[in-house]
């Protein structure tokens, strides 16, 4: 399985890369003027990528090591509607009522990278890691019905969320703040010898399995309970996020 993954990052990369054949241009022979140091230049780049818009300040270390830093910003995404459920008020009498559903998904992550040429050249692997922005998804499921009530909850398929005296049911799906990364990419350095490289990156963080929570109860023990595995077979699989990321850099000096 992690070689047909290796191979497929490989392959998309090489039909992204639009300058695989000019590795010339950013060749560092050791008699060009340009020397190697943390901050000796740097470099800020600004990308489009599955994390976000990113924005990111890097410095050569060596002629084969790279150092990166930077941060990203999701855009908020907002979904609103009805939904139908059933209400469990105190006493255990079910009434049908709709509640008003709301999911955000936003996010602003940074990360720490190095990079490294094996080759010198437009071949890059990097390491490093994500954090911040564990929360994922939120939720949140309004009745006016339910507000000032003791002990109510939204029945969802098989599952109880508990009302808080507002009437609502908030939910959440959430991650490791802490996340390891590992790439591959093709294109121009993070420092180009030039003004302006161009490069493609493929990778995965490892944010381990997802916490999915409703009024602070786990959904996925609820679901184990419940008898019903076909959550939490799926949770358990989601246990990296892709990051295809397109990034345009410039050498400020």
């Amino acid at each position: 399985m992690k070689t047909k993954i290796t191979l497929t990052l490989v392959a998309l990369l090489c039909c992204f890369n639009i300058n695989v054949n000019a590795q010339d241009e950013y060749s560092y022979d050791e008699s060009s003027e340009f020397k190697f140091g943390i901050c000796k230049h740097v470099a800020v780049g600004a990308s489009l990528s599955t994390l976000g818009v990113g924005f990111e300040v890097a410095t050569d270390i060596t002629k084969f090591f790279a150092l990166r830093a930077g941060v990203n910003f999701m855009p908020a995404f907002n979904l609103k509607g009805d939904l139908d459920v059933d209400i469990d008020n105190v006493g255990g009498n079910l009434t049908e009522t709709t509640v008003q559903a709301e999911g955000s998904f936003k996010r602003t992550t940074g990360e720490l990278l190095i990079d490294f040429y094996p080759l010198g050249g437009t071949l890059f692997l990097t390491g490093g890691f994500s954090f911040g922005g564990g929360q994922i998804l939120k939720v949140k499921a309004h009745s006016d019905e339910l507000a000032n009530s003791n002990n109510a909850s939204i029945i969802i398929d098989k599952y109880n969320l508990p009302v808080d005296e507002n009437g609502d049911a908030n939910g959440e799906i959430r991650v490791k703040n802490f996340r390891p990364y590992l790439g591959i990419g093709l294109g121009g350095r993070a420092v180009p010898k030039g003004r302006l490289s161009f490069r493609t990156e493929l990778g995965v963080q490892f944010h381990g399995k997802p916490k999915v929570t409703a009024g602070g109860q786990d959904l996925v023990e609820m679901a184990r309970e419940a008898g019903d595995d076909d959550i939490s077979k799926v949770v358990d699989k989601l246990v990296i996020y892709p990051v295809i990321k397109l990034r345009l850099c410039g050498r400020i000096f």
